[in-house]
């Protein structure tokens, strides 16, 4: 079931507000209008894990590398990015 939208609107000549009910096939049209595509959602998360894995998992490598660090700690690191930022279908 669609759930119903209530709009309201402020007339800018006599000042009143005017309520609008959307249902049904209205609604989903409204709110169609504001989704993202998957495609822009995809390129968005992997934007997203990008910039967290160049911010947070590749010091955390490189202090492994040098022994200041473990690397469970990055592969943890790794990991909660990619639970933070899901691309569809990740099973890992």
């Amino acid at each position: 079931m669609t759930e119903n939208i209530t709009l309201y609107e402020r007339n800018g000549l006599t000042g009143e507000t005017v309520e609008t009910v959307l249902t049904g096939a209205e609604a989903d049209a409204w709110r169609a209008q504001f989704e993202i595509p998957d495609e822009e959602k995809q390129e968005s998360l992997r934007q997203q894990r990008a910039f967290a894995y160049a911010a947070e998992a590749d010091p955390l490598f490189f202090k492994a590398q040098r022994g200041e660090a473990t690397t469970d700690e990055w592969t943890a690191k790794v990991a909660e990015i990619k639970a933070r930022f899901p691309y569809p279908g990740d099973n890992e």
